[in-house]
């Protein structure tokens, strides 16, 4: 899943978008560690708690091993609502959510998740007006979390076609961010682990909670 924030060599980011961060709403990407994954998401509100039809796709609880639901899930209306403030120039996002509407972005929920101690996650659905434009938001979200991560690794998580991710570890922890689609749908998911060092241990819980969740979505979405 972050909302677009940058990068740095350690300290706690993760980015499924470009947002900022788990508990500062949303990234799936983990930016901080250096982890600055697309962070696109805000420390304040980016959409209002709802009960949207699509957030039976987010991810549940312990999907990811060790990570639950904290709170309720968010709408997101307009892609600019996924541009957290501060993350990206103000050519870069109006690039990004110029992107998103070409794309044939309708909107999004988010809900955050966390885990023992400093861990903390999120997890993110976008929804399109048909399976191409899912395509191009999934990858222009990895795009984003692949940026200015000279130190990241990719993964791809087997059994769910197309989904693929990059991790970042450091001194303060590791972090992981995945995207993936399906129908209409574009989906991001991202984890910040304090005590985690290695790639592929960053990565486990965010490959795990995607193939639960790809089994419970199947091919159609919304």
């Amino acid at each position: 899943m972050t909302r677009v924030a940058g990068g740095g060599e350690a300290g706690r980011a993760f980015a499924p978008w470009p947002r900022r961060g788990a508990r500062a709403r949303g990234l799936l990407v983990l930016a901080g560690l250096g982890l600055a994954l697309p962070s696109l998401f805000s420390d304040g509100p980016a959409g209002a708690a709802t009960a949207s039809p699509l957030s039976q796709f987010l991810l549940k609880s312990y999907e990811e091993p060790g990570f639950a639901v904290s709170g309720r899930p968010s709408t997101i209306t307009s892609p600019s609502g996924l541009i957290a403030s501060g993350s990206l120039t103000k050519s870069e996002s109006k690039s990004f959510a110029g992107t998103l509407r070409k794309a044939g972005f309708v909107k999004a929920v988010e809900e955050n998740t966390t885990g023992k101690g400093s861990n903390e996650g999120i997890s993110l659905v976008m929804q399109f007006t048909n399976p191409a434009g899912a395509q191009a938001g999934a990858a222009l979200f990895l795009q984003v979390a692949k940026q200015g991560q000279a130190a990241s690794k990719p993964f791809s998580v087997a059994g769910v076609a197309g989904a693929k991710g990059v991790t970042v570890t450091g001194g303060a922890g590791g972090s992981a961010n995945a995207y993936w689609s399906a129908g209409d749908c574009a989906f991001g998911s991202g984890v910040y682990q304090g005590t985690v060092t290695s790639a592929k241990a960053a990565a486990a819980p965010v490959q795990a909670g995607i193939r639960a969740q790809a089994k419970r979505v199947g091919t159609t979405c919304p």
